[in-house]
């Protein structure tokens, strides 16, 4: 009888707390057409990113550090911050799909979510995990949604230190802060008494579509599957008796 595989441990193996299913996801970034094609009226060719502003959507695809939230080409607060003066009564739409993220970004981006007039609209797609899941609760009341078929997964920030006790230490109480930061956030967004928020979170913990409606991360779903139909209907369907 062949002996059960076991994998071993090495410094190239992943942190078994990082979450093996979320990482997979962030091997390689998604594959996107530079460039549009516009009308003759609008010009030849827009950048994707461009016309994806101009069309008032930020899309949220990576792992969510500072970079991403101020630096890099994703620009999220500068952006928000631009459509917003532009125009602080048409709705912003953030489409997320990142399975970690930073908590000191997912703040920073809350805060100027909620410093700025236009609603913003969040919309989870494939894989939104940790921290960035609280980003997705964060968007305008009535505004949260997600894809059918996407995740969410709830889990308390990870962290690590090094050095003196002291030190450690404080990087304890700073990772504590952070903690109880990010749950009351969800707490407020999602209506939870704050004992089930840490209930939720108190390991990774994954849902669905309609646990993340039932939770309060999300107002509706979008693409839900129709209801299933018979093959006798489907035939006189088809023959154009309905």
């Amino acid at each position: 009888m062949p002996r059960p595989f076991t994998p071993s441990l090495s410094p190239c193996t992943p942190p078994l707390g990082a979450g093996l299913i979320a990482q997979s996801r962030r091997v390689q970034d998604p594959i996107i057409p530079p460039y549009i094609q516009l009308s003759p009226q609008q010009g030849d060719a827009i950048d994707l990113y461009g016309y994806m502003l101009q069309n008032r959507i930020i899309m949220v695809g990576k792992r969510v550090n500072d970079a991403v939230a101020t630096q890099a080409r994703g620009i999220v607060v500068a952006s928000l911050l631009a459509l917003d003066s532009i125009n602080p009564n048409e709705e912003i739409r953030l489409y997320i799909n990142a399975g970690a993220g930073s908590p000191y970004a997912i703040t920073g981006i809350l805060d100027t979510i909620r410093a700025m007039q236009a609603p913003v609209s969040t919309i989870g797609v494939g894989m939104v995990g940790g921290a960035v899941a609280v980003l997705l609760a964060g968007g305008a009341k009535g505004r949260r949604f997600i894809m059918a078929n996407s995740r969410v997964m709830l889990q308390q920030p990870n962290g690590g230190a090094m050095g003196s006790a002291d030190e450690v230490n404080i990087q304890a109480t700073e990772l504590n802060r952070t903690m109880q930061l990010m749950y009351t956030f969800l707490a407020e967004y999602t209506g939870l008494p704050m004992d089930k928020v840490e209930e939720e979170c108190d390991r990774e913990h994954f849902l669905g579509a309609e646990e993340s409606k039932e939770l309060g991360i999300v107002d509706g779903i979008i693409g839900t599957p129709p209801a299933f139909m018979p093959r006798n209907g489907l035939l006189q369907f088809a023959r154009g008796n309905f």
